[in-house]
């Protein structure tokens, strides 16, 4: 499994098969008003993405997975098997009205109301023809407001096909469309040879959205998560964190963003730079954001280091449940403070701390510090850094993940958001950045930067361990 961008998936060209519901009309006027609204993250998207449309923005808030089968293709089963899954899931069969005065609705449709069907159009002339075409139907169908809000489809080769399925951003994220990538292989083989298919446990997304509102509103002011955001956001301008790299940005309005997918390290420096990380006191996570940190002070100048990271908030008894479920928290470093060894410490405890309190909704803590005027909420999104061992995500073996790829929609940005990835041959760094030279060069820096810090972390020897953290579980 691999990140990057759907104009860089190459698959064998074919004619294409699209699986959309044979009644979705039916399907809509099934639904009810669910007493669980949008979670925080999915009010967030779907406000923005009102917004986009009526502007008439492109539909780029989704997230993409793909992947090649190498045997032909039973269309019929494969409309079973994503017809079971979506009956499955409440998330998948939820929709969302918006209203222009920002109210939301979930319309939840029964599962008996959805039945997927194929049909085929001939094959595009070429590899953009075919990018055309997967754009075109995410705007129409991948969105919060159709019945499954997925455009889903194959390019059938004859004695192969690609599978392509792309979900609105509302109903997923990276780790779900990768189990979703694996369950409706799974399922599909099982209906291909007339077995029961072995699926992983999953639970109720609408379940986890109701606990989550719910424990929002139990966070107090004397939190300690709410003390710790607050001292990080009072030393960083009380605001979102913002890149420090040059992006040629000359305006306040988001531009075209370009995806870069560029390998960082192999296995065996990955797992070398892990090695040393523990025995420091830290993690493999630790380790990079200390190494981004060193490496974005040696490109840009700026010694003190500030970013968002992603946490998943998925119930790990439940690793097939579908559905949006995360939180982000702060890692805020001085680049230029210590040795290595010490800024690892120095990330590790911060991800220590988010870990121990992610019970609490990083929404609920902001709206706290919002009223307190101790964060300055804007309408633009934070600097991201994502990192996310495919290894621990479905079945890193199975051929279907080997040869998968995850996408994350390419569209409007004012930062330089990084995944760092890692899978059987090492590290890997996804970055969106805005589509101009200045941009471009800038990630390259950074990119060269960040392989000469981890290249050199993994080949010092590892230091004493330090008695206080042995055994210590690092995320």
């Amino acid at each position: 499994m691999i990140a990057g961008a759907l104009a860089d998936w190459r698959p064998d060209l074919g004619e294409l098969v699209w699986w959309t519901p044979d009644d979705e009309d039916g399907a809509r006027a099934a639904g009810v008003v669910s007493e669980v609204g949008p979670s925080f993250l999915q009010r967030d998207h779907l406000v923005a993405a009102h917004a986009k449309r009526a502007d008439g923005a492109p539909h780029r808030a989704v997230v993409t997975v793909t992947t090649e089968v190498a045997e032909a293709l039973d269309t019929e089963a494969m409309a079973r098997a994503l017809t079971d899954f979506a009956r499955a899931h409440d998330e998948l069969r939820s929709r969302f009205v918006v209203a222009d005065d920002g109210t939301i609705t979930r319309i939840l449709t029964p599962p008996h109301a959805i039945t997927l069907a194929a049909h085929r159009e001939t094959a595009p002339p070429d590899h953009a023809a075919l990018v055309e075409v997967l754009h075109h139907r995410i705007d129409r169908d991948a969105t919060h407001d159709r019945i499954p809000g997925w455009s889903v489809g194959a390019i059938d080769a004859g004695t192969s096909f690609a599978l392509h399925i792309t979900l609105d951003h509302s109903h997923t994220d990276g780790s779900a469309a990768i189990e979703a990538l694996q369950e409706i292989v799974v399922r599909y083989r099982a209906h291909v040879t007339g077995t029961e298919p072995t699926l992983r446990p999953a639970g109720s997304h609408l379940d986890h959205v109701a606990d989550e509102l719910r424990r929002a509103g139990d966070i107090t002011g004397d939190d300690p998560l709410v003390a710790h955001w607050r001292s990080v956001l009072v030393a960083h301008g009380r605001t979102v964190p913002r890149t420090a790299l040059d992006i040629g940005l000359d305006g306040p309005a988001p531009v075209p963003a370009v995806a870069i997918d560029e390998p960082l390290v192999d296995a065996a420096t990955a797992a070398a730079c892990e090695s040393r990380a523990r025995a420091a006191g830290g993690s493999i996570a630790a380790a990079l954001f200390a190494a981004i940190a060193r490496a974005q002070w040696r490109v840009t100048g700026e010694r003190r280091y500030f970013t968002s990271t992603v946490l998943s908030t998925r119930d790990p008894a439940f690793p097939g449940t579908q559905g949006w479920m995360c939180t982000f928290a702060p890692i805020a470093l001085q680049a230029d403070a210590g040795d290595p060894d010490d800024l690892v410490r120095a990330a590790a405890q911060q991800l220590r701390h988010a870990r121990a309190h992610i019970d609490r909704p990083v929404h609920g803590v902001l709206a706290i510090l919002a009223a307190s005027g101790d964060f300055v909420p804007d309408s633009s999104s934070p600097q991201m850094v994502s990192y996310l061992d495919f290894r621990r995500l479905a079945d890193p073996h199975a051929p279907e993940i080997v040869a998968g790829r995850v996408m994350p929609g390419v569209g409007r940005t004012r930062n330089a958001n990084l995944w760092v990835n890692r899978n059987d041959d090492g590290l890997r760094l996804l970055s969106h950045v805005p589509d101009n030279p200045v941009a471009r060069r800038s990630i390259s820096a950074l990119h060269r930067s960040l392989v000469s810090e981890l290249t050199s972390f993994a080949r010092v020897p590892e230091p004493i361990r330090y008695a206080d953290h042995v055994g210590a579980q690092v995320p």
